[in-house]
């Protein structure tokens, strides 16, 4: 990628933010509106609905997302939880195990992975809204501690 085209994409993004933003604010008049025409209608009064409470000042700041675990740092907490797996399990499975929603395609690489080594199979493979079934082999897997 040349710096030339990196800043037309960067400036193309920029753009679409703008208009995003442009767009929301909209929705917000066209909702605000909406509810003003409501309020008019309900109360049988052609006055304007009481002011909204005003917010603070400093606006809370937004929330913050968790962070993401690196491919490596995934790898290593998949197969950390493979053993604690249902013998057969979706991808759903091992991320309530992981107690985190993580990027879909490092999860998929990793099971490919796992599949490639023989520590899991394709037991069902999924389509739309049917999720892929995968089942553990025990290969791969320590001995269990005495």
């Amino acid at each position: 990628m040349t710096h030339e085209h990196y800043t037309q994409h960067k400036l193309h993004l920029d753009e679409q933010l703008r208009a995003g933003i442009h767009l929301l604010e909209a929705a917000h008049q066209a909702q605000t509106r909406a509810l003003d025409l409501v309020w008019m209608l309900q109360s049988g009064t052609s006055l304007p609905a009481p002011p909204a409470p005003q917010q603070s000042e400093a606006a809370p700041p937004p929330p913050t997302r968790p962070r993401r675990r690196g491919v490596l740092e995934l790898d290593g907490a998949v197969r950390e939880t493979l053993p604690h797996l249902p013998e057969r399990f979706t991808r759903a499975d091992i991320c309530a195990a992981l107690g985190e929603e993580p990027d879909r395609g490092a999860l998929y690489r990793i099971l490919q992975q796992l599949v490639r080594e023989g520590s899991t199979t394709v037991d069902e493979v999924g389509s739309g809204r049917k999720p892929t079934f995968y089942r553990k082999t025990g290969a791969g897997e320590a001995p269990p501690e005495a």
